[in-house]
């Protein structure tokens, strides 16, 4: 019983020590989070019926897909959130093998062999991020002010990449340096 007594005292002695459940540096923390998720601050979407992160997307309100999700689960989802059927289009002579897509306003959705694999969103209404970023509405400022941005050095003109909500990572264009022209995550089929 001797030995068994500090086993048991010492959790007790941990969660005293830490301040339990409403330590003030938890709790802000998840706060902070669950505001940046909640409320962005870069911009409101209001208008967008379709939210992508680095990760996936979906209808606004939704569960968001993600990727590896079947063709048909997806188009289905975001065709339902515009009203609209997708304009459909293949190329054979992607970098990472055949992609085919699916158009839904400015909004592109990649597929490899019938599964959900990348988007690429450009100026136009309907879709945000989820941390509300909106090609055509927010500046490359803005955007360094509120997430973790690196500019990158490649042949695609104002390339960058950044942080976002779900802190997954997501590659944009800001052709002249100022305004977000372009966003993208997972596959694309983008020549370097």
């Amino acid at each position: 019983m001797i030995r068994t007594a500090p086993l048991i005292a010492l959790p007790l002695l941990l969660l005293a020590c830490s301040g339990g459940p409403e330590d003030s540096a938890t709790s802000a923390d998840r706060e902070g989070i669950e505001a940046a998720l909640t409320n962005p601050s870069i911009e409101q979407f209001d208008d967008a019926v379709v939210v992508v992160d680095a990760n996936g997307l979906g209808p606004k309100g939704e569960e968001p897909l993600r990727f590896g999700a079947p063709r048909a689960e997806v188009d289905s989802a975001i065709e339902a959130a515009f009203g609209s059927a997708p304009e459909r289009s293949s190329n054979d002579e992607c970098g990472a093998g055949p992609m085919e897509f699916s158009q839904f306003g400015p909004l592109q959705i990649a597929y490899m062999d019938d599964e959900f694999r990348g988007w690429f969103l450009r100026e136009g209404e309907g879709v945000a991020t989820s941390d509300g970023v909106q090609p055509g509405t927010t500046t490359l400022d803005t955007l360094k002010r509120e997430r973790q941005v690196r500019e990158l050095d490649t042949t695609l003109e104002g390339e960058f990449e950044y942080t976002a909500a779900d802190y997954g990572t997501i590659t944009g264009f800001a052709e002249d340096g100022e305004l977000v022209r372009g966003l993208q995550a997972g596959i694309s089929c983008f020549f370097r």
